[in-house]
């Protein structure tokens, strides 16, 4: 019973956001797609099909990463502010499947807006010859292991600070997740030893994106192994877990105003 009512919750957020309009980034991303191709169609073909794929992966998780945070960091307070919440949490569903019901939901919207710049990439792809390849299937699969995280941590922020507070250290999050590794580095180069260790916290506290960053690898024609991608999707949903748990940890003491 507890599950129909945390998939008809994530039924109800994905309409919701669709009510909003986010797929119009998809459009955006069309016009994206279709300039690169024709502002780069005097390079050379290896060189045009590259580019425009290394455009076109970054744009895909630009845009996601905008819907993710604009949308979920105001998600839980939106409910708040109009009382729905209090309607909602008196059915038979606690705080935890509420959270679960926004994360599927705002998850779907997520994977269907990269299901559908997926296609239109590789449709623009065509237009590049030799660019084609299905390989970039990996890199659409990791991107969006990658903002299935990051729909976590804005999740769990939107349960803990306001929305612009959420939006904030998400995007915080990102960049620092991306830097996780270089930070850790630079912390060994220090020469005190409590500049090492904080770099060395700092790296295991926090989620490291660059696990799922291979465009590099596809855009160039370099093999991503399937010990890679199982590391990753397994590292993925490890951090996706517990982010969503220390969410509904917060949100269960979290008193609400009806």
């Amino acid at each position: 019973m507890r599950r129909n009512h945390v998939l008809a919750l994530a039924r109800g957020t994905f309409l919701e956001t669709v009510r909003d309009r986010v797929f119009y980034l998809v459009a955006f991303f069309g016009f994206v797609m279709m300039s690169s191709t024709t502002i780069l169609s005097p390079l050379t073909i290896g060189a045009q099909g590259k580019i425009v794929s290394d455009v076109g992966l970054a744009a895909m998780t630009l845009l996601g990463l905008l819907v993710v945070v604009f949308v979920g960091s105001g998600m839980v307070r939106k409910e708040l502010d109009k009382g729905t919440i209090t309607t909602i949490l008196s059915k038979p569903i606690g705080r935890r499947e509420y959270l679960l019901g926004k994360f599927l939901g705002l998850n779907l919207t997520m994977g269907a807006m990269l299901a559908v710049m997926s296609v239109m990439f590789l449709l623009m792809l065509l237009l590049s010859p030799g660019a084609f390849s299905l390989r970039f299937g990996v890199a659409f699969y990791l991107a969006f292991l990658e903002l299935s995280v990051v729909t976590a941590i804005v999740v769990f922020f939107s349960t803990c600070v306001s929305p612009v507070l959420a939006a904030v250290f998400t995007l915080g999050a990102f960049v620092a997740g991306h830097l996780s590794e270089s930070m850790r580095d630079f912390g060994q180069l220090q020469q005190g030893f409590v500049g090492q260790k904080v770099a060395t916290v700092v790296y295991y506290l926090l989620p490291n994106l660059e696990v799922f960053n291979v465009r590099g690898s596809v855009v160039h024609g370099d093999p991503v192994t399937a010990a890679h991608v199982a590391l990753a999707t397994l590292y993925g949903i490890c951090w996706t877990a517990l982010l969503l748990l220390l969410a509904g940890a917060v949100f269960s003491r979290k008193e609400l105003r009806g």
